[in-house]
Formats: C-alpha cells, structure tokens, sequence
C-alpha cells in the first residue's frame, strides 16, 4: 500500500497494456475494512485511474507498474481498432460509433473521470456478442471487458 502524498502523488495514472488481472484501490484509511475502500476496480488490459489529494491511500496487485498519464504519448490514429482496457477519448480512442466483434460476454462503460467511482459512468452495458457504442466528445475515458476489438463505423 502507498500512502497519497508521500510514497504517490496525487493525479491520473495508467498501467502498462497487456496486464491479464489488476486490482486497484483508493483507500480512505488503513484499517482494512470495507469502509475505507473509496472505490476499486479489477481490470484486464490497460488500466486508469485518479488519485485524488483527499484519497489516503492507494494499493495494487497485478497491475505492473504505473505510470503518469501525462507521460503517455497520444496514439498516432485513435481512430484504429482497439481492444480492452480503459483509454482517453480523442488522445487515445476517437469519438464516434463503434463496434465490437466479441462473441460473449461485452462490458464497457463510457466516462466522464477516471476516479472508479460510479459518479465517473456516463453510460454502461452488459451486452451478449458484438455490440455498438458512440462515443460522445465529451467523453473522458472509454472502458471495456471480454468485447473483443473495437472497430470504428461511423
């Protein structure tokens, strides 16, 4: 566990793609009870989150390391297909009409902040085989699960 201000500072942090399982918390408090978790998340592929100056701490496992989001380079065509994770409307996803090719089970959520709380979720689905999505503009993040890739069609 790091403590916010001291071993992490507070902002926006990415993980490597790639990560098959991550566990990210923001923690209100140490006690390990469920009341001090402010929110989390289990991720499979490119992970995001806010630390805010008001969080205690914040804790990972399987996530690899993490990295500023200011140091992640936009993509060179955020119009091009994708996969899943979370990612930056405009800097890394484009917005516009998407589809997946998945064939199972698809979750994805559109976003207007990275801090994992539900607050943060414009829009979500859990949809069964290919799905489509526009994302708006005004969209901050785009996350999906199990969707397979992404495809851009309008």
């Amino acid at each position: 566990m790091l403590r916010v201000g001291k071993d992490v500072q507070p902002g926006t942090y990415t993980t490597e793609s790639g990560i098959s399982h991550c566990y990210w918390a923001r923690l209100k408090g140490f006690s390990g009870s469920l009341d001090d978790i402010e929110a989390n998340d289990n991720v499979v592929g490119v992970a995001i989150v806010t630390i805010g100056s008001s969080d205690t701490g914040f804790q990972s496992q399987g996530c690899g390391s993490w990295y500023s989001l200011s140091q992640v380079p936009p993509r060179a065509d955020p119009a091009q297909t994708f996969g899943q994770g979370t990612f930056v409307v405009k800097a890394q996803v484009a917005a516009g009409t998407w589809q997946s090719d998945g064939t199972g089970h698809c979750y994805w959520e559109r976003l207007s902040a990275f801090g994992g709380t539900l607050d943060d979720i414009l829009a979500n689905d859990n949809a069964a085989g290919s799905t489509i999505v526009t994302i708006s503009p005004g969209d901050v993040g785009f996350r999906s699960q199990g969707c397979g890739i992404w495809t851009k069609v309008g």
